[in-house]
């Protein structure tokens, strides 16, 4: 098997014409760009870097939503032996925050981002007192458009133990953590992919996953050109917006390889409900990965169950899991295998203690875990107790791994490096598992993270902007990921110390949310009083303890008397209409989605900070009211509901 060693040999200088990757910014708007052109573009802009004096080792921020710019950046970087940084574009105020201290950590450093985002950045910095943090910003400053594109620039040498690219996590902007991997690492992973999950290049891969997360840069782009596989890279809004047209691409391209996270499979049916499709054909799909956050087996059958109808095969779900420290990918089911899972009793799921399959008819106390395969080639796992003992099959514990896939540690952070490996050189995932018939269980997170809609974000950055809400103290609010009965996936809740009446609480709840939403486009689906904050006694907030107290339905009582007093503030204003008329109706919908908002008929949609979901879940919901009669597209081209409304009823006339 082929094996390569940096990533120049995987885009090389005889790069294949005959393959090609496919920009879809929408159903008309098109590009294709051959492996071999990448290179030829990649290496135009390395000259207008190289003849701005940027030499090896030099940092790259990557701030475009444009893949066609992101990619021809992002290998003139490898081309140029300078150090690539993909970051989301700065869209929401924790995004401008994290660019920020993520630049902060570099001293030779340049970022890549287009000019009207560079002016929304300066515009933060000066209304949050970062003057000369902006100003150095955009002094490094590199626009698209603002480059001599003239002679192809040199290819710098490099060796597999060089810095490839820095991998910043999804969540945390207070304290940003840069995953180093080298080119070795990169390489051997890519290498365990193509073997694990018998990829050729008969293949064609499409996805919508952004370039600035793992599974989208390194599975979905890396892997496929080492794969020889052609690709669509679909723009990760235009699937928010318009979810069917992911699979009405894969039908027309006959993709055989498709990805999302757990949340991507619940919007696509979602619409598909609302809206069914015509003359898909899925025959041709043989993998289609699921990870990158926990993954409800439930949601896969129902996926699955769904799509059959239009050819998909009952094996193609394929579970897996991985992080950014294995440069991706950790453990692969067998290809074409039957999707496995393990009902675990709830109550017995501590480390250390060996886990017993639940009896029949334990439905209420059942926890159903989706078995997620072997460890990829070239990587090993171990499960550990809390003394560091190894643990035997069917035990719960630490989830550990080493490989040459696994990083090296976290860039600028050697405390944290050293936190994250065992005395004997195991990297600690920080993950909760065991292994079950040599296949690995991921039953929960030794960490606090909380994990929406994919994205990781960090509890002690959701309650610093938490704090910044009048009348909620410092240290006495709590964030928390939970689930209420079965649902699918997590939901975010903050738990705020309260000792006054209820009726004091409800303008503390409509500002969390407002603040949550307008600062990292999160939505707070439940904001709980409590009497007190848990602490350990070292001081740590008990997080885990208040999101299990919810499950355990402690605060059913107290959010029951506080929801119809929420609503009360979330009228729909006062406008002189008619409680039948369409935009009386559309006014109804759009309450009890866009929970910290009052809407009136001339409410901009799109100038209040709504994220691309939620745009989407207000169509759907309209869909289903005013079948047939309006495109997501409409939402802006009528983004009041009075002209919403004008136009439903146009188009019903």
């Amino acid at each position: 098997m082929l094996r390569f060693q940096t990533l120049h040999d995987i885009l090389p200088a005889d790069a294949r014409e005959d393959r090609q990757i496919t920009l879809i910014d929408g159903q008309d708007e098109q590009r294709v760009l051959s492996f071999a052109r990448l290179r030829q573009r990649a290496l135009g802009l390395l000259g207008a870097l190289q003849r701005q004096g940027l030499r090896p080792g030099h940092a790259m921020l990557l701030c475009v939503d444009d893949n066609e710019r992101f990619l021809e950046m992002f290998w003139a970087c490898v081309l140029g032996g300078m150090v690539a940084v993909p970051l989301a574009p700065p869209g929401a105020d924790e995004h401008r925050r994290k660019l920020l201290r993520v630049f902060g950590q570099f001293e030779r450093v340049s970022v890549y981002i287009d000019a009207a985002a560079l002016e929304r950045m300066a515009g933060f910095a000066a209304a949050h007192g970062l003057i000369e943090e902006g100003q150095r910003l955009r002094a490094c400053a590199v626009l698209p458009t603002g480059l001599d594109i003239g002679e192809p620039g040199q290819v710098q040498p490099v060796q597999p133990d060089d810095l490839a690219f820095i991998q910043y996590s999804s969540g945390s902007t207070g304290e940003p953590k840069g995953v180093m991997l080298t080119h070795r690492n990169l390489c051997a992973n890519i290498a365990a992919i193509r073997e694990a999950g018998a990829f050729s290049d008969k293949d064609v891969a499409l996805s919508w996953m952004p370039l600035s997360h793992d599974m989208g840069l390194i599975g979905f782009h890396l892997n496929m050109l080492a794969c020889g596989v052609s690709h669509g890279l679909m723009r990760t809004d235009l699937f928010a917006r318009r979810p069917l047209m992911w699979l009405e691409q894969a039908s027309l391209r006959r993709a055989t390889v498709l990805c999302s996270p757990n949340f991507g499979y619940q919007h696509y049916l979602r619409q598909y409900e609302a809206k069914l499709p015509r003359g898909l054909d899925l025959s041709a799909v043989r993998l289609i990965f699921n990870g990158a956050e926990p993954i409800s087996a439930e949601t896969c059958r129902r996926f699955v169950r769904t799509m059959a109808a239009h050819g998909l095969k009952p094996s193609a779900m394929f579970t897996v899991y991985g992080l950014a420290e294995a440069s991706l990918a950790v453990s692969f089911p067998r290809p074409g295998s039957a999707l496995e899972t393990i009902e675990l009793p709830r109550a017995g799921l501590r480390v250390g203690t060996v886990q017993c399959r639940a009896a029949p008819g334990e439905r209420s106390s059942v926890v159903e875990f989706v078995k997620l395969g072997t460890p990829v080639p070239g990587t090993e796992l171990r499960i550990t107790g809390e003394d560091g003992a190894v643990c035997g099959e069917q035990v719960l514990g630490h989830v550990q791994m080493r490989g040459d896939n696994v990083t090296r540690g976290y860039y600028h952070d050697e405390a944290r490096t050293l936190a994250s490996r065992t005395p004997d050189g195991w990297f600690d995932t920080g993950d909760l598992g065991l292994l079950w018939d040599g296949q690995l269980v991921i039953a929960g997170r030794a960490k606090d993270l909380v994990i929406v809609n994919g994205q990781n974000h960090y509890p002690h950055d959701l309650e610093r902007i938490a704090e910044q809400v009048a009348g909620i103290e410092a240290h006495r609010v709590a964030a928390a990921g939970v689930r209420r009965g079965a649902a699918d996936s997590e939901a975010l809740a903050l738990f705020v110390q309260h000792r006054a009446e209820l009726d004091d609480f409800v303008p503390k709840v409509v500002e969390l949310r407002r603040a949550l939403l307008q600062q990292c486009g999160l939505e707070v689906a439940h904001v709980v009083p409590v009497r007190q904050i848990p602490r350990t006694s070292s001081g740590k907030l008990q997080r885990y303890a208040l999101a299990t107290a919810f499950e355990q339905g402690e605060f059913d009582e107290v959010l029951a008397a506080l929801a119809p007093l929420v609503a009360q503030t979330q009228g729909v204003g006062t406008d002189e209409t008619g409680a039948g008329s369409t935009a009386r109706r559309l006014q109804e919908i759009c309450a009890g989605l866009v929970a910290d908002q009052r809407l009136t008929l001339q409410t901009n949609l799109l100038e209040i900070n709504l994220n691309s979901l939620t745009l989407a879940r207000i169509h759907e919901a309209i869909e289903r009211e005013f079948p047939q009669r309006i495109d997501v597209t409409d939402l802006f081209d009528y983004p009041t509901l009075e002209q919403l409304a004008e136009f439903l009823d146009t188009t019903g006339a």
